[in-house]
């Protein structure tokens, strides 16, 4: 059966790989299902991403009228107070102030004053579940489906409330849901989860998913990392930026989490990003031949990068997939850049100094050509450029949003079946 004629999805996602996750398959939704009516809810450094792409996103100032007057009020003056340190140049301060004091007020509701002031003081915005505003979301906008990724906080919530009002939710899971992996251990579990392969649906069914709930589909982030066009723009970009014999590098910077269930008890340092990008600025800077590209993560600002032809920004609102086949090595921490890059045949060096690296060994799952922490970085690195890149270019652009946007229309025709009398 076909799902109903005017299906309304509600997509919700963060911004960096989860967005880029989404945006395919909404594109993929309406060339399948033209009648199809999507509203987006793009958070924060998502918004411009998913503008970019021409989507008409929505952000939490958008919603604010969901909250009462009252509510409105204490839940602005809470963003307002909790606004410095948490601003990014790539979301405007009304809706940086809307999200972090509609997650404060959220959290009250759902803990009392006390207790979420003592979990915002610890856990900070990681500490957000806002299932009382997504509650009140699913109830003005009432759609058929939920799409989310599998991001925590917003991205959560906004499926676990679908959950509980008996609306399908189809979530896409970027990378490997190894053990300790948080989305692989949550209990409330979607319709449908999409996932990269054979393996994950292993791994998730080894957790204690469904089989039945778990669907192959690769992830839609990659689809073009192997078109022609992008592999051209790569090819371009190297020779404006490297000429034999120089090598071309890249630095996926990433923030440090606070606590990752990886290292139970240990905080993590927020000034690791800092001290990564100078002391690889510094090994770069010991080889003539090196060049170094700085691309920070999208909830992350641009360093201050020295004025040297050797250190160039490689902001993160350009294009990454031209950036991983321009390369010679990537290197980042647990940041899907390193899976991306592999996949376009560059070498991939780990860093294991975060808390959160045991969660991500990419050596062991063939990703990382090598790991190392920061301390031996300049050696690794050295030993990484012997070698040339891998080939990677007979790999064949990738249909996995047309396989999600196909989960989503079974399950909203499933529904449609459900209710039919």
């Amino acid at each position: 059966m076909q799902p109903t004629p005017t299906p309304h999805i509600l997509a919700v996602a963060y911004g960096g790989g989860h967005i880029a996750m989404l945006l395919p398959v909404l594109r993929a939704l309406r060339a399948q299902q033209p009648a199809v009516r999507i509203t987006l809810l793009a958070l924060t450094t998502a918004r411009r991403a998913a503008a970019d792409a021409g989507e008409t996103p929505l952000g939490y100032a958008d919603l604010l009228n969901l909250l009462d007057a009252a509510e409105r009020q204490h839940a602005l003056g809470l963003g307002r107070a909790l606004l410095p340190g948490n601003t990014h140049p790539g979301v405007s301060e009304a809706e940086t102030v809307a999200y972090l004091g509609v997650n404060a007020w959220d959290l009250q509701q759902q803990l009392g004053g006390d207790a979420a002031a003592a979990l915002l003081a610890d856990k900070g915005r990681q500490g957000f579940y806002p299932l009382h505003f997504f509650r009140r979301v699913l109830d003005r906008l009432r759609p058929d489906l939920v799409l989310a990724t599998n991001s925590p906080r917003s991205e959560q919530a906004a499926l676990d409330a679908a959950a509980e009002a008996g609306i399908p939710t189809l979530a896409l899971l970027d990378l490997f849901a190894l053990p300790g992996d948080a989305f692989a251990a949550r209990r409330r579990h979607p319709s449908r989860v999409c996932v990269l392969s054979d393996a994950v649906r292993d791994n998730l069914i080894r957790a204690g998913w469904p089989a039945a709930a778990i669907a192959v589909t690769g992830n839609p982030a990659f689809d073009a990392l192997h078109s022609a066009d992008v592999a051209a723009a790569g090819r371009r970009l190297r020779a404006a930026l490297a000429a034999p014999p120089q090598h071309l590098l890249l630095l996926a910077l990433q923030p440090e989490p606070r606590e990752h269930p990886a290292s139970p008890g240990v905080h993590g340092d927020p000034a690791l990003p800092q001290r990564i990008l100078q002391h690889t600025i510094a090994c770069v800077q010991r080889h003539a031949d090196w060049r170094l590209l700085v691309r920070p993560h999208p909830s992350q600002p641009m360093p201050a990068l020295p004025a040297s032809t050797q250190v160039i920004a490689a902001p993160s609102t350009e294009p990454l997939h031209p950036l991983l086949h321009a390369v010679d090595v990537v290197i980042t921490g647990t940041s899907t850049v390193g899976l991306e890059a592999h996949l376009a045949g560059a070498r991939v060096l780990q860093l294991l100094d975060s808390i959160a690296a045991a969660a991500m060994p990419y050596r062991a799952l063939g990703v990382a050509d090598a790991a190392c922490h920061l301390s031996a970085l300049e050696p690794t690195l050295t030993g990484l450029l012997a070698q040339p890149r891998r080939d990677a270019a007979a790999a064949p652009a990738g249909d996995a949003a047309q396989r999600v946007a196909a989960q989503a229309l079974a399950l909203l025709a499933a529904q449609a079946e459900d209710t039919t009398p």
